[in-house]
């Protein structure tokens, strides 16, 4: 479950987690579901639903548009979409052999006694996309596979630890250009001559999400496609290549977003592969893990997906 939950972090006194996507496929209109909860300071808890609903064209969702899900005891639950805000999700929607996709979506907000009934099992759903006799989805659910994917979210935020450090601002600049997303963390030291900073990048045409691992070595220099060996806490070996021709002591490691979350949660070492041999640098691998998920969840707080 824990492999769910993309971000989990404190800000201004407030816990945000939230999950990956989960695509729930059916005849009548496949849907991506993600599930995110706020956490107050008294610890109360809001969930926010976003289902995204794949479809030929593009439309948006109206502000307090109904959803009304019937749960496994037959028992129906009427939300209202909470969102007013342009879609950002490949607005131009996504190229596959059936043709162009695009991903209209509805937000959706539950207090935990309504949360608990849906994760409990959904039979059918009824979304409202226009006001229209014909603006409606309905969407059967004969395997409970909405409400599994649901539960399967609800569970990875629940077993979540509650984070204790306040995440800061850590953004140095964010880009949007042609419905792509580009944006780069502040720099920071953790020991030795070794810097560490974020590049995020979403790429609307393939809806798809990547984060550069930018490393930086006083005084060394490593050569295009040397290896830099990472290992975590849990005593896993990760191994990235320098990415660019680069000089400087500038390192562009390409790890995927699970690598980059084993690394924030501690390492033991790292080594560099630089123009005079192999090189690892004397620094606290728990502050690195440290720093290394405070900037990932502060990429998180504007990622796109």
């Amino acid at each position: 479950a824990q492999g769910l939950v993309k971000y989990n972090y404190l800000k201004n006194g407030y816990t945000y987690t939230g999950t990956e996507r989960i695509r729930v496929d059916s005849k009548t209109a496949p849907v991506q579901v993600k599930l995110s909860r706020v956490l107050f300071p008294d610890a109360q808890p809001v969930y926010i639903l976003r289902l995204e609903f794949e479809d030929a064209s593009a439309w948006k969702m109206p502000k307090n548009a109904p959803l009304t899900i019937v749960n496994s005891d037959g028992r129906s639950i009427v939300l209202k979409n909470a969102s007013d805000e342009s879609n950002l999700v490949a607005p131009n929607g996504i190229t596959t052999d059936a043709g162009t996709v695009f991903l209209n979506y509805g937000e959706y907000y539950l207090e935990e006694g309504d949360m608990k009934k849906v994760a409990s099992g959904i039979k059918s759903i009824e979304a409202t996309k226009r006001w229209s006799s014909s603006g409606v989805i309905k969407v059967e659910y004969p395997a409970n596979e909405l409400g599994s994917a649901i539960k399967k979210e609800y569970d990875a935020i629940m077993a979540a630890p509650r984070p204790k450090t306040e995440l800061g601002s850590n953004l140095a600049s964010l880009q949007d250009q042609g419905g792509s997303r580009l944006v780069t963390t502040k720099k920071f030291s953790v020991g030795d001559g070794l810097s560490v900073e974020l590049v995020y990048l979403y790429y609307g045409p393939s809806n798809s999400e990547s984060i550069d691992l930018n490393l930086y070595l006083t005084g060394r220099n490593v050569p295009f496609n040397s290896p830099v060996t990472v290992a975590t806490k849990s005593g896993k070996l990760i191994t990235m290549r320098q990415e660019k021709e680069l000089t400087g002591g500038r390192v562009i490691c390409y790890p995927t977003l699970e690598e980059l979350r084993e690394m924030s949660a501690g390492i033991s070492s790292i080594t560099f592969k630089t123009a005079s041999g192999d090189y690892s640098p004397k620094f606290d691998g728990a502050e690195f893990g440290r720093i290394l998920d405070r900037l990932y969840n502060s990429v998180q707080t504007v990622a796109i997906l």
